[in-house]
């Protein structure tokens, strides 16, 4: 059984089905407290019985007729009990299409016609022998039972296409009502992500364009003397602020395309030692307070990546460490490679506050804030997603671990290039021992 999914053709369907064979039934419906309008499971009887019966006995009849003319050149041939069992066969057939009110017109016809062609004497109504009474009893009682059978099978068969199309009926409006339950959800979820965006946002371009406009105004007021540090500052604030909000756009505009799964990474052989130190020279002055060290080993196998976004990756790696954890303690930048695999596996070590095993998942997640030491949410929840999104976009994977001794550690793993090879002692590269400390510059 093929199900309807279309309420429209479902109630369509249930009327051609109540309408077969001239019967016609109608639904009810009421309206149920703040829901849809639901059909009663009771199926009213209304209209056209009569032609339905009038259908029966034509049939009847012109089976009876049929039935006579075919067995008529042979009565001499055969038994009165060979014609009385063909003469059923008409009764069956109006039974089947008149219903159960088209039984005794049936009976009454096809008794009159076995006992006026095939009883002696012939062409009359007059019987002799007490073995033809029999015989028509006998008729007359199979006739019934047989036309009874027959209209209970029909009703039957009428009833469960009925409950059959109001299963159907009832299942596409289920569908329906799913359908639109995840229509309210989904518009439910772009409305808190709206609202997660704009809550984040909005502090993040606040800060850095109330901080511009106050140095350019500062630098623009001819009555200001401002001597050459002062000015030196005020040009600095402007230039790292300027950053700041060009970091945001990047991000949003990083964001969208993750959603619209139009990034695509130009991967080619990276050394990560090289990228890695980049990061870490870029990002020396954020990370002034902390102890920032590089461990790569020598020998490490290119990644294929775009060097671009893994750049970014690390970036907002980093950032966050400088965000989350105390002034004075230790971050540390790692890469291995992976033993019997084609993977490399980069590591960022912070030793802050941590994350929570409960919040391991959701740190990933849009617009997802984590609460820094003694104040409140921090950042605008975008640059773990975006990190995840281009991890992923690359075929690899990232996971946050407690750091031994207290802290968060990120570990993502990412392709080697197809003409890298692995060293030899590639068990070596993937120990704790193997990295050699390089200090980053600021």
């Amino acid at each position: 059984m093929s199900l309807i999914r279309s309420p429209a053709r479902a109630r369509e369907a249930v009327d051609t089905l109540l309408m077969r064979g001239g019967t016609f039934l109608t639904r009810s419906w009421r309206e149920r407290a703040g829901g849809p309008l639901r059909p009663y499971a009771s199926l009213v009887l209304m209209g056209s019985r009569n032609r339905r019966l009038v259908a029966g006995w034509i049939v009847t009849l012109a089976g009876l007729a049929l039935s006579t003319a075919v067995l008529l050149p042979f009565r001499s041939d055969i038994t009165v009990a060979t014609a009385a069992l063909v003469l059923v066969v008409p009764v069956a057939l109006g039974v089947a299409v008149g219903g159960f009110p088209a039984v005794p017109f049936g009976v009454a016809a096809g008794f009159l016609t076995f006992d006026f062609v095939f009883i002696p004497p012939y062409s009359t109504f007059y019987v002799t022998e007490w073995e033809d009474w029999v015989s028509l009893v006998v008729y007359a009682i199979v006739g019934c039972t047989v036309g009874v059978v027959v209209a209970q099978l029909g009703r039957a068969q009428r009833e469960a296409e009925a409950r059959r199309a109001e299963a159907q009926l009832l299942w596409a409006e289920r569908a329906q009502l799913v359908e639109e339950s995840n229509r309210v959800q989904l518009l439910e979820e772009v409305d808190r992500l709206r609202a997660a965006l704009i809550g984040s946002v909005s502090h993040d371009l606040r800060t850095p364009l109330a901080s511009i406009k106050a140095s350019i105004s500062d630098l623009a007021d001819p009555g200001l003397r401002l001597s050459d540090d002062d000015r030196a500052t005020l040009l600095r604030t402007t230039e790292e602020e300027t950053d700041r909000l060009t970091r945001l756009v990047t991000n949003l505009l990083d964001m969208s395309r993750i959603q619209a799964g139009a990034l695509v990474p130009h991967r080619s052989a990276t050394p990560l030692d090289e990228l890695i130190g980049a990061v870490a020279g870029r990002l020396g002055p954020m990370l002034a307070t902390h102890r920032l060290s590089v461990e790569v080993p020598d020998g490490l196998p290119l990644a294929d990546v775009d060097y671009l976004l893994v750049e970014q990756v690390l970036s907002n790696l980093l950032e966050n460490a400088a965000r989350y954890t105390p002034p004075g303690t230790a971050v540390t930048v790692g890469a291995v490679a992976v033993a019997g695999g084609r993977e490399v596996e980069v590591a960022v070590v912070d030793h802050g506050p941590g994350v929570a095993e409960a919040e391991r998942e959701r740190i990933f997640d849009q617009f997802y804030r984590l609460r820094a030491e003694g104040r409140g949410p921090v950042g605008t929840g975008m640059g773990l997603a975006i990190v995840k999104g281009i991890v992923e976009a690359h075929g690899g994977r990232i996971w946050v671990e407690a750091t031994p001794g207290g802290g968060a550690t990120f570990t993502l793993r990412l392709p080697v290039a197809p003409e890298s090879t692995l060293p030899d002692d590639a068990d070596a590269l993937a120990a704790p021992t193997a990295p050699v400390a390089r200090p980053a510059t600021a």
